[in-house]
């Protein structure tokens, strides 16, 4: 290799070191006010991506990243400058024309911009209104958030950020971030409904009652009618949990009458019956309902919800929702409250087992639209394992398993991983965890390689490569396999015949990719 010629950094994913470019950059404008900082940083921030795009030519070096790394941010230093709302300016940008033809280039180059920068071709970013915004609003400190309401930032653009960070587990941001937004519902209307249901769940979240209470209070008042109806249904549900059923119901009638098209009425009317013990009754609505959304629409749309009416009613075991614990509640209202809308993304997740060296790893890349009880099967298929007991996944706050459907220890929150997509989550994280069977505690640390852009003309997730053998299942977890591999070496006495027949044909270092590879393909065979 030539010395002069350039080697890329192995984060190399180009939309990857965009958007960090891009984010910090809109740092460097909010705390400098500073044209000049901004275009310094962004040549030095834009430098991977340079590099990146040299790598594809062999003959690239130095003075060709440079030049590239200059191009690139005077290009997007002005781009990037026009499309920030700047807070002090009621959140609309500072414009700032592009120099003259004949000026100097602003890039440090000493050749005139026709020359130099504005020589180059370069078609305008798509840089949305609303995804600047948010940009903008994620990078104000904690001590300003009430400010991103009071200078107008939209409504919408707020409740995507309360959603990502009520994903993220950022609670107390979020409350700073939507109270005042809801200071005088007078002025409000229904576009702010999933805000306000998230901060409602935000407080029963942090056990503050009496805000969630009186935030209820205060959207009764609200002329819109769809606010006053949400109102209304969350009073039913916490004079259910009081036990004061005469009063959910009427709370329940008058909110339906404010928005009486609102398919929720089916998940909530058919949890009140069953928390009253009315079980048949449960089970005739959830039918009626069922029938009535069918025939609204014949397609998918609410299949999720008609299935979630059944599951409520089928389960004998079942006296109805534990509103004392709110539990059900509680896994209800974090399901609602988990963003609908991310962006498409199809990630290289590094899955290796922990405790064990040398590691035990496999590499898949998945699309996130795919859900955690998905990533479950994947992980089971190319681990090797022979999913016979439980599992759960842990992304920053959230839980996410089959434990909901057994008992668990001090009643903590697991969300159903057949509910939860990796995207409504995963955020930000570098990394989580997902722990197979409980007893022998297999914990696997799944680190987020790369994020790149989705590919729906692919099968959804694939094996990608892999080393060394799964442990055994029901061996006694990490401790016991070391005991395992230690007698099948003669180093330790086998606690019995019995052991060293049934492992004997166990080889740690066995790992043939393909084969796993076709088993994992499969689980995809009857898609498309």
């Amino acid at each position: 290799m030539n010395p002069t010629q350039h080697t890329p950094s192995q984060d190399s994913d180009p939309l990857e070191l965009m958007t960090r470019a891009f984010d910090s950059g809109v740092g460097v404008i909010l705390e400098t006010n500073d044209f000049s900082a901004l275009l310094i940083h962004l040549k030095q921030a834009l430098r991977p991506f340079a590099e990146a795009c040299a790598a594809e030519d062999d003959e690239a070096d130095d003075a060709a990243v440079d030049r590239a790394a200059r191009g690139l941010a005077t290009h997007i230093a002005y781009e990037l400058w026009n499309a920030t709302p700047i807070p002090e300016n009621h959140f609309r940008p500072r414009k700032m024309p592009r120099p003259e033809r004949n000026a100097p280039c602003p890039c440090g180059s000493g050749r005139k911009y026709k020359q130099c920068c504005g020589a180059v071709d370069t078609p305008p970013l798509d840089l949305a209104p609303d995804d600047m915004l948010m940009r903008v609003i994620e990078q104000l400190p904690s001590d300003r958030l009430e400010e991103r309401v009071a200078r107008g930032a939209p409504p919408p653009v707020l409740c995507k950020i309360a959603e990502r960070w009520f994903g993220e587990g950022r609670h107390d941001e979020l409350v700073r971030l939507l109270e005042p937004l809801f200071a005088d519902p007078a002025r409000l209307d229904g576009r702010v409904a999933q805000a306000a249901s998230l901060l409602m769940s935000t407080y029963a979240h942090l056990e503050r009652a009496g805000d969630r209470d009186a935030l209820i209070e205060r959207l009764k008042t609200s002329p819109d009618r769809e606010l006053r109806s949400l109102a209304l249904q969350r009073e039913a549900s916490v004079l259910a949990d009081r036990d004061e059923f005469p009063a959910a119901w009427r709370a329940f009638r008058e909110a339906q009458r404010l928005d009486p098209q609102d398919p929720t009425f089916a998940h909530l009317e058919v949890l009140l019956l069953m928390a009253e013990g009315r079980k048949e009754e449960a089970r005739s609505r959830a039918n009626i309902w069922a029938a009535d959304l069918l025939a609204r629409s014949p397609g998918k749309e609410y299949l999720p919800l008609i299935e979630a009416l059944h599951a409520i009613v089928e389960d004998e075991d079942d006296d109805g929702i534990d509103w004392d614990s709110e539990h059900s509640a509680e896994v209800n209202a974090a399901l609602a409250a988990l963003p609908s809308d991310y962006p498409a993304r199809r990630l290289v997740l590094h899955v290796a087992l922990e405790g064990i060296e040398p590691l035990i790893w496999r590499r898949l890349e998945v699309e996130n639209w795919l859900t955690f009880n998905d990533l479950h099967t994947m992980i089971q298929a190319a681990m090797g394992w022979e999913d016979a007991h439980l599992h759960e996944f842990s992304v920053g706050d959230y839980r996410i398993g089959n434990a909901p459907d057994f008992d668990t220890p001090f009643d903590e929150l697991v969300l159903p991983g057949e509910e939860v997509e990796l995207g409504q989550v995963i955020g930000r994280h570098k990394g989580f965890r997902y722990l197979y069977d409980f007893g022998d505690g297999w914990l696997h640390r799944i680190t987020i390689e790369k994020r790149l852009p989705s590919a729906p003309q692919r099968v959804p997730a694939v094996l990608i490569d892999g080393a060394r053998a799964c442990p055994p299942e029901d061996c006694g977890g990490i401790p016991g396999y070391q005991r395992i591999l230690a007698a099948l070496r003669g180093e330790i006495a086998a606690e019995g015949d019995e052991t060293l027949e049934a492992y004997a044909d166990l080889d740690p270092e066995d790992f043939a990719l393909a084969p796993y590879q076709r088993i994992v393909a499969s689980l995809f065979e009857p898609i498309g």
